[in-house]
Formats: C-alpha cells, sequence, structure tokens
C-alpha cells in the first residue's frame, strides 16, 4: 500500500511528498525520497525528516546507493539505538564537528569520552547548578534593566549575548561579556560553512590548503583566542571550583601528569559554544512561540504574578515554575536544538527485527518524532505548554503520554547532553525573570528564516520590547 504524506514546507517552497515504496529487505520500508534529496538543503531537512517519519511505521530506507541510509520513526528503536552501549559510533555530522572542536565531549568516543565525562560531570551536579541559578536571575536582572519600552530588539542575538554571558559566569567563572562579538561572529561563520563539510568531498576539503578550510582555521583562530583568555584568567586566580579548574587540575591517574593544553581546550571551547547555543536557540523559539500564542503567554505570566512564582523566582528554585518549565518543554518539543542525531554501524547490527549494515547511516530526527500525531496525538503542531502539567499543577514530563523515546530534546544513553539539566535550568529562569518585565511583539506575518546546520537555528528575529 502506498502512503503519503505532504507537510509544509519552509520559505515558501513546495510541499515534500513521499510515497512508500515497499517492504526493505533488512526489514522497515523503503521510500520515495532519496538520501540525496533528504539532505541536499539543509533548510528543508526538518520538514523532509517530518515527511519520512510520518510516512513509516519503524524504519524507512530512502532510495539510492550513494548514501545508504535508515530513518528511524519508532520512538522505543530511536532509544534502543541511542542507548545501545555498542555496534555504534558517532556520524557524519560529529566528524564535521571536530573541525572545530577537536577532541571535545561533543566529538571524543571511548575511553577518552568517558574519561572527560567523569572529570567534567561534577560541574553540573545539583548542587552547582543552585548556584549556577543564581547567577543566571542576576544576569537576567541585568539584562532586563537594559531594555526598554518599545525597543526594537533581533531577539536571536540578545539571548545568544545573554546565555554566552551566563555559561562564562557559571562554567567559566569569567566575564566573557567583552568576548559577546567575537564568540558570536566566529560561531555564525563557521555555522554557515558546516553544511559543506557533511559530504565525504566537502570533508577532504576542509582538510586541504583550500579557501573553505583557510576560512575555517581564521574563525577558529578567533575563537582559540576566546578560550586563551578564559584559562589564562583561571590559571591567574587559582582553583576556584569551575570547569576550567577541574580541567587544569586534572591529573593522570597512572602517569600524574596534567591534562594536555589541546585537550584543555577542546573541552573549553566545546562548552562556550555548545553550552550557550542550544539554549540561546531554544529561548529564541520560546518568545517566538509565546508572541503568537496569547493563551500560552497568559498562562505565563498568571504563574510569575503569583506569590509561589514570585517567591520560586526569586530564590532561583526552577522546580518552583511548573508553567515555565512547560514553556521551555513545549518549546524543546517543537523547536528541538538538537533536531537530527546520527549514528553509524561499526558492524552490521540487528534490533528488534530491524538490521542496520555496517557503515550506513542512521537517522534518528527529534524534530520529527516530537511532531508525530502517533505519539503527541492530533494537536501535535500545536504549541500547547499545558500538555506538560499534571492535575496536580506539577510538571510532569511523562504528563503528555507520549511513549519512551518520543521526546528526545537533549538524546539519550551515554552520549546524552552533559549539561541537560544546566539547560533547563537556565532556559526556565532566563525566561522567567525576563518575561515577569516584558513581552516580546513579533509582527503577525513574520516567519523565521530556518538556518538549521548544527543547531535549528531561526536567523535573526526582529521584536519589540513591551514592559508589563
Amino acid at each position: 500500500m502506498t502512503t503519503t504524506t505532504q507537510p509544509v514546507s519552509p520559505a515558501g517552497q513546495g510541499a515534500d511528498v513521499v510515497h512508500v515504496l515497499g517492504p526493505d529487505p533488512d526489514g522497515g520500508q523503503r521510500v520515495s525520497m532519496s538520501g540525496r534529496q533528504l539532505f541536499g538543503d539543509m533548510r528543508r531537512v526538518p520538514d523532509r525528516m517530518e515527511a519520512v517519519v510520518a510516512a513509516v511505521d519503524a524504519v524507512a530506507h530512502p532510495r539510492g546507493r550513494i548514501l545508504p541510509t535508515a530513518v528511524i520513526a519508532d520512538p522505543a528503536l530511536a532509544r534502543a539505538v541511542l542507548t545501545r552501549p555498542t555496534g555504534f559510533r558517532q556520524g557524519r555530522g560529529v566528524a564535521a564537528l571536530a573541525l572545530t572542536f577537536g577532541e571535545g565531549l561533543l566529538t571524543s568516543s571511548g575511553d577518552l569520552h568517558r574519561r572527560q565525562r567523569r572529570l567534567v560531570q561534577p560541574a553540573f551536579h545539583a548542587r552547582r547548578l543552585a548556584a549556577y541559578a543564581l547567577d543566571a536571575v542576576q544576569l537576567a536582572a541585568a539584562r532586563s534593566a537594559q531594555w526598554h519600552d518599545g525597543q526594537q530588539l533581533d531577539i536571536a542575538a540578545d539571548m545568544s549575548s545573554l546565555t554566552l554571558e551566563v555559561v562564562g559566569r557559571t562554567l567559566f567563572g569569567t566575564d566573557v561579556a567583552d568576548e559577546v562579538a567575537v564568540v558570536s561572529s566566529a560561531t555564525h561563520a563557521l555555522l554557515e560553512e558546516f553544511p559543506k563539510l557533511l559530504s565525504p568531498v566537502g570533508m577532504l576539503t576542509a582538510r586541504g590548503p583550500t579557501p573553505l578550510r583557510r576560512r575555517m582555521r581564521r574563525q577558529i583562530a578567533r575563537l582559540d583566542g576566546v578560550v586563551e583568555r578564559v584559562v589564562a584568567a583561571r590559571q591567574a586566580s587559582g582553583d576556584t571550583g569551575d570547569v576550567v579548574s577541574m580541567l587544569l587540575a586534572a591529573r593522570d591517574d597512572e602517569t600524574g601528569a596534567g591534562m594536555p593544553d589541546r585537550q584543555v581546550r577542546d573541552e573549553v571551547l566545546t562548552l562556550l559554544l555548545a553550552g550557550h547555543e542550544t539554549t540561546a536557540v531554544a529561548l529564541t523559539w520560546a518568545w517566538f512561540e509565546l508572541a503568537r500564542n496569547p493563551h500560552a503567554r497568559a498562562e505565563l505570566d498568571a504563574e510569575l504574578a503569583s506569590p509561589c512564582g514570585v517567591e520560586a523566582l526569586d530564590a532561583a528554585a526552577w522546580d518552583g515554575l511548573p508553567v515555565t518549565r512547560a514553556v521551555v518543554a513545549e518549546t524543546l518539543r517543537l523547536h528541538p536544538p538538537a533536531y537530527i542525531l546520527g549514528r553509524r554501524p561499526i558492524e552490521d547490527v540487528t534490533l528488534d527485527g530491524y538490521t542496520f549494515r555496517k557503515g550506513m547511516a542512521v537517522i534518528m530526527s527529534p524534530y520529527a518524532l516530537h511532531r508525530d500525531e502517533r505519539s503527541w496525538g492530533p494537536d501535535a503542531a500545536e504549541f500547547r505548554p499545558s500538555r506538560w502539567v499534571g492535575p496536580d499543577g506539577r510538571y510532569d514530563e511523562s504528563a503528555p503520554g507520549q511513549p519512551r523515546g518520543a521526546y528526545l530534546p537533549f538524546g539519550a544513553g551515554s552520549r546524552m547532553c552533559i549539561g541537560a539539566g544546566f539547560a533547563v535550568m537556565e532556559g526556565v529562569l532566563l525566561l522567567a525573570r525576563l518575561a515577569r518585565d516584558w513581552s516580546v511583539e513579533i509582527d503577525p506575518g513574520f516567519e523565521p528564516d530556518m538556518r538549521p546546520a548544527v543547531t535549528l537555528r531561526p536567523g535573526p528575529m526582529p521584536a519589540r520590547s513591551v514592559a508589563r
């Protein structure tokens, strides 16, 4: 039987139609869209993934042999792949990221990844998060004081600079406000190059003496300068218990040697970029959704004006703001910054009757899984934060009734984002503190210029601040 689905495509382009062609010998279904079509235009990848996932029951195999691909549409199977301890390694996208990040937590693997994760993990323990939360509220209050009624904002740029300041203060114990422009422009330039790196030819080009490599090296050198200043500041002030101090104090169990300078650089750069970029993207989408959903905004306002909400925010107790947490969760559902996850089998792997051949690209799209009506119901496309609040008024991640694996904003398994708790805390408190003072208006006809690359970036988002 042939199935089709026709989602709305970005930028006014025609809808993508996906036909199921029949069963695949390895399990799952062959579909009419080819791997080249699926990944040929990065701006259309999220919606094309949504179309493919909606068309099949469990696994889709796009046409073509140049890029053998399996797209997973079943939440349980997606989770099984992500949590499987053996048989898979990270996908091609991570290899591309390694050109910038080196061997940091995001891109390293094996023993190195396990060792570095154990080392950095204490920085994200609950006790430390409570201290970081106070800093987040203070920085949000300072940013609120800088806005004025009717001010024209690029809310995307504003959230990026704010989250960068939070990461600098909390994880690095350093004021990086003066570095915002450098980090922002260098990151933007590198993300513009990222789609070129997703093909084998692009990777070879980036590694050779080419204009692409020279452009990338210039931006990486700018970021390295920021990292060097952050590390130098910590070396001068001594151990203050922050992440950089942990990295500098680390010693090899066998030799007693300190961590190599290059490894310190890789970890600091990873936390600097990944630590602020994803939260900034999520907050930008949150403001966008609140601006066009008055009912959700009214529910948020009611919480922030209530005695319990005022007390929780003043105490930086993000767990005491269930509606704000629900707004963040619903934003991460519809607009997950990590919109696509890839794995590559290092051997033939069979899970639940589906075989994934060595070397193929195994793709899971949180963007598509989060919008699938089979998991989220007929209102899956709607922004409805109340779905995350239980009958007792508390935030509950299981409240929507979605199957396990249908909600993957931070991945799953041993490679789940180490800063997931930090990101939620930061997102909830920054949004709550700013929203207590301000509404953000966005023109009703405005459509974000989707720029999916490493994250689901919306591009510049013109807005106006309105005092409450």
